[in-house]
């Protein structure tokens, strides 16, 4: 007796690997790293050539906007559509409703920046109202019971819109307001949740348990300093900034992330080092009423925000490749890690000299904005090949 089926022998079809473009854009990290890589090299480029005085930049627009927005926002937005669904335990945000908004924003910061400010800056805030939209639903969606966090980013990254806005339909300079109000609360909120669970976890400690209305009262202290700042309210620049140099100085000395940690840690744990001395600078500069260069806000901007950006994307990056790699930070991490210090400190001396009437301040100017290049030259040579899955 013989048996046989129409389905026997049917040959096996081999199944085609799918293409560059697949790869890279499969997941968030990857194009909004990349964009911030470039940004980040780009606009200090910039920033660098509109101190030469025979050229007409605008500085504001070039260093300001570019870093806040092609920077700092492009970076933290690919780590938001990555980790909000995990924080919310909901549904992953699909490609196909990132990408193109991905690709907008390129457009609307690159616009803004070659001095179309207005339809520039209307496009970018559209891509972030999309952004608001997509995380609420996210949220919305998510079976975690806390939601806390997640639902304060979203506020934050609100917080940047109508602060944009404002400057576009006022036709005023919203940077400081901006810079405090959104990025620092925005990067903090993240900071403060991410930095003592790795620790946790990594090293079998338990964490410390953080004040209940922690979040609430660091929006509230950061979006105040932008306000009395911005605005150049001198008395209350006094008081909010003695209360902020004590709220976070409290918070920060009690984080139990002080213990011995491969460097893949520490590297976060110094950023929160950087925010508290930066609290204390912006104090002193607030009494002092002397013209610094802005010391405080540097410190901030690249000792805190900048030591999480290539912490946080060294780690997202190994932590997501194909195939997945160990998150221990290696030889070449571990000088970029020392290299992004000493840009801290040579931006530090800049200001000390400027303070002292020294002519050299400049010239310590240019050298951090050259340092600043060749790290995210260097990053991008351990990096890139991963980011873009080549």
């Amino acid at each position: 007796m013989t048996f046989s089926t129409s389905y026997d022998f049917i040959p096996l079809t081999p199944q085609k690997p799918p293409s560059w473009s697949t790869k890279f854009t499969s997941q968030p990290h990857q194009l909004f790293f990349v964009s911030a890589v470039f940004f980040a090299i780009a606009i200090m480029l910039a920033t660098f050539i509109s101190f030469i005085k025979e050229v007409s930049f605008d500085f504001y627009l070039i260093h300001s906007f570019g870093l806040t927005f092609g920077v700092f926002t492009n970076a933290f937005l690919g780590f938001l559509i990555t980790v909000i669904p995990k924080y919310t335990s909901s549904t992953v945000i699909d490609k196909k409703r990132y990408f193109i908004p991905w690709v907008v924003l390129q457009l609307g910061i690159i616009i803004t920046l070659f001095g179309f400010e207005e339809i520039g800056k209307l496009v970018v805030i559209g891509v972030l109202v999309y952004f608001n939209t997509i995380f609420y639903q996210t949220i919305k969606k998510g079976r975690a019971i806390d939601k806390k966090d997640s639902i304060f980013l979203n506020i934050v990254l609100s917080f940047g819109v109508i602060f944009l806005f404002c400057e576009v339909i006022f036709h005023i300079n919203l940077s400081l307001l901006i810079f405090f109000g959104y990025l620092l609360t925005l990067v903090f909120t993240v900071a403060q949740r991410m930095i003592p669970a790795f620790y946790s976890s990594n090293l079998q400690i338990l964490p410390w348990e953080k004040p209940r209305f922690l979040v609430e009262i660091s929006m509230i202290l950061f979006l105040a300093l932008g306000i009395v700042i911005q605005f150049e309210f001198a008395m209350l620049f006094k008081i909010v900034s003695l209360l902020s140099m004590v709220f976070f100085g409290y918070i920060i000395f009690n984080l139990n992330i002080y213990k011995k940690a491969p460097a893949i840690l520490s590297i976060l744990m110094i950023a929160f080092i950087w925010l508290e001395l930066g609290f204390i600078i912006l104090f002193l500069e607030s009494i002092l009423e002397t013209p610094t260069l802005k010391l405080a806000l540097h410190i901030f901007a690249i000792g805190f925000v900048g030591n999480l950006l290539i912490g946080f994307g060294s780690r997202v990056i190994m932590g997501h490749a194909v195939p997945a790699q160990k998150i221990v930070a290696d030889k070449l991490t571990q000088y970029l890690f020392i290299l992004i210090q000493i840009i801290v400190i040579t931006r530090i001396t800049a200001s000390l000299l400027f303070l002292n009437n020294s002519p050299i301040f400049m010239g310590f100017l240019h050298f951090s904005a050259w340092l600043w290049i060749i790290l995210f030259l260097v990053w991008t040579f351990r990096y890139g090949k991963t980011l873009l899955r080549f």
